[in-house]
């Protein structure tokens, strides 16, 4: 099936291009790369099936359940947002950390018409006001934002190789889940290996999950070899026909 033609709209950042996906939803194309953020089959309902569906934290935080997040590549905070949107829906505790080398700035995200993702459109507002704000100081190092008492946002501007940064004893807690999100092996291959994956079972709980959307064969043998069990399953509606979870195994 050919792929279809979906309009593209022009940001202030020159390697940054608007991509309306099917599903009505807003996303980026590098266009340095020709990588897009998210399936141009749709943005949101990936985020939502393959992040927080599929690894069980859409549930986590409906149940109540104090959960901690760590996501791979933030890009343009879709599913952070969604996230975020639902602990605060459910007042489920929330500690959320994501690393990223670039975020696009404010007014690009503004584009995106981030409320549209989620339930409480103040949301949005507040977290493009937080980025307006942050803006000038997110070139590296640690960016914060507190949602609430409960809720809370971190981004480290540094490389997944070198996550994470000295001094952090908070990031070494185990996550529920992480959202593996980094653009594709064929641009970042250094991002898909068995170390990185290795790294990732470290930083997992004992009943958590690895979820992502690429199901290449050399990435589950890399999983596989660094000791997590992984998953084919299916993917969203009308988008990729699998994606994948992992768990991380015994630890023996």
């Amino acid at each position: 099936m050919p792929i279809p033609q979906r309009t593209h709209l022009k940001t202030d950042e020159p390697d940054l291009q608007i991509q309306i996906t099917d599903d009505g939803s807003r996303t980026l194309v590098r266009t340095d790369l020709g990588d897009a953020y998210h399936s141009g089959c749709g943005a949101i309902a990936e985020s939502r099936h393959v992040y927080l569906n599929n690894s069980g934290v859409a549930d986590r935080l409906q149940q109540g359940l104090a959960t901690r997040v760590f996501e791979v590549g933030l890009g343009t905070a879709m599913a952070a947002l969604a996230t975020i949107d639902l602990a605060q829906k459910y007042q489920t505790p929330l500690d959320y950390h994501a690393v990223d080398r670039r975020l696009p700035g404010a007014e690009t995200l503004r584009q995106l018409n981030p409320e549209s993702w989620i339930d409480d459109a103040s949301l949005a507002k507040r977290f493009l006001q937080w980025r307006s704000d942050t803006c000038s100081a997110a070139a590296s190092g640690r960016i914060d934002w507190t949602v609430s008492d409960t809720v809370r946002l971190t981004v480290d501007l540094v490389s997944l190789l070198n996550w994470p940064p000295a001094g952090t004893a908070d990031d070494l807690k185990p996550f529920d889940a992480i959202y593996f999100d980094p653009f594709a092996p064929a641009t970042d291959p250094q991002l898909w290996t068995e170390s990185v994956f290795a790294k990732m079972r470290r930083h997992i709980a004992p009943e958590g999950r690895l979820v992502t959307y690429c199901v290449n064969r050399q990435v589950r043998d890399c999983m596989a070899a660094a000791g997590w069990t992984v998953d084919r399953v299916r993917g969203p509606v009308g988008g990729k026909r699998e994606v994948l979870i992992a768990s991380p195994g015994s630890a023996g």
